[in-house]
């Protein structure tokens, strides 16, 4: 299994003047039914390109359509529920990813690979810290696209308490071992404070969940830094010697919220900045433009919204219309989705991609926007 996907990777390859062919593939049948699903999508594409005059490039694709064909029926059965492949023989690109989520079936054609539902998913399953905890342990696991691993070597254990002595028992006994219990369990929350934030500096993640008895968590939620705060996506109520099976069910149910509590704070911040001498743009001219010039911190945009444009082969410059380059008078390379370069370019910066679902503030900004590292 190779659920490592590295999407700067993925963004920074241009097959031009050739095309890379891209599938995504569920696998959740059987094989037969995945090759069926295979040529019902091949058959699609290849009446598409007879139908606009681009029947030469399909059969200039005659090797890569054999290569995948070949991989699909290849690939065994397993736990492994879709697959990302992406393949260019003439330049010799040939990329292909098992992923422990589903995917719908699709295929595009175009001069990069079509990297917006690895990039969906990436988002929606992004990486991930979680720490399961009570008021004497605590565990620690990294999530990535639907897989939790826990960390064994890292787990923590507050000291156990001393034993009371025959004249030390009654209230006052109580009282001690109380205040020694809510001391303990104290220093077992600064340590895994103190752990989490080295892990996150480690592992480049993006939220923290944190799960557990209801009571620790809540305890422990208190305690918590504001470099933590700023990551925590989310709680849920478990218990602490819960199986991993239970505990990655738990986070399954907890992204979504997180994802969304994670994006409004983000649009906030972008509207925040919109207007004279904020740094935002908005709408796919300005933001294509800021794109081009360095400018983009984070990039928005609405899923599923896509739109037809061109691609300077010379300058890099992307437009929402084909025709000359307005930078070098290059012929710009028509592409049917300019938001899948876009997405690709912000990657290649160094930005960051946030794919918006459902109504929000972007849909007023014509759907996709982008936060400036400078004005």
């Amino acid at each position: 299994m190779n659920h490592t996907i590295d999407l700067h990777q993925l963004a920074g390859i241009d097959t031009r003047p050739h095309s890379t062919l891209s599938l995504y593939l569920a696998l959740d049948s059987s094989r037969e039914g995945r090759l069926q699903a295979l040529a019902q999508m091949l058959k699609t594409k290849e009446q598409q390109m007879g139908g606009n005059g681009s029947a030469q490039a399909w059969q200039a694709l005659e090797p890569d359509v054999d290569q995948l064909v070949r991989y699909v029926e290849e690939l065994p059965l397993g736990p492994d529920r879709g697959l990302a492949l992406f393949t260019c023989s003439a330049q010799g690109v040939f990329s292909a990813h098992t992923l422990p989520v589903l995917v719908p079936n699709l295929m595009e054609l175009g001069p990069v690979p079509y990297i917006r539902p690895l990039a969906a998913l990436a988002g929606d399953h992004c990486p991930t810290l979680v720490a399961v905890l009570d008021s004497r342990r605590a565990r620690l696991f990294q999530g990535f696209l639907g897989q939790l691993i826990e960390r064994e070597d890292l787990e923590l254990e507050s000291e156990p308490a001393p034993l009371e002595r025959d004249g030390d028992r009654g209230r006052a006994g109580d009282k001690r071992a109380s205040r020694r219990a809510e001391e303990a369990m104290s220093r077992l929350f600064k340590e895994l404070n103190r752990q989490l934030t080295d892990m996150l500096e480690e592992t480049s993640s993006k939220q923290l969940l944190v799960g557990g008895a209801k009571s620790a968590v809540e305890a422990y939620l208190s305690q918590l830094p504001p470099s933590l705060a700023e990551r925590l996506g989310g709680s849920f109520a478990c218990e602490a010697g819960a199986s991993l099976s239970q505990v990655a069910q738990e986070v399954a149910m907890a992204q979504p919220a997180a994802r969304r509590h994670r994006q409004e704070k983000l649009l906030g911040v972008l509207a925040d900045n919109l207007g004279p001498g904020g740094q935002a743009a908005t709408g796919l001219n300005q933001v294509l433009a800021a794109l081009h010039a360095g400018q983009v911190h984070t990039l928005f945009v609405r899923r599923g919204f896509s739109a037809a444009g061109g691609s300077c082969p010379s300058c890099g410059r992307l437009r929402h219309t084909d025709g000359k380059c307005p930078l070098c008078g290059e012929e710009m390379t028509p592409v049917s989705d300019v938001i899948n370069l876009a997405l690709a370019r912000a990657l290649e910066s160094g930005a960051n991609l946030e794919q918006i679902e459902g109504d929000s503030k972007l849909d007023e900004l014509g759907q996709v926007a982008a936060l400036l590292r400078y004005a």
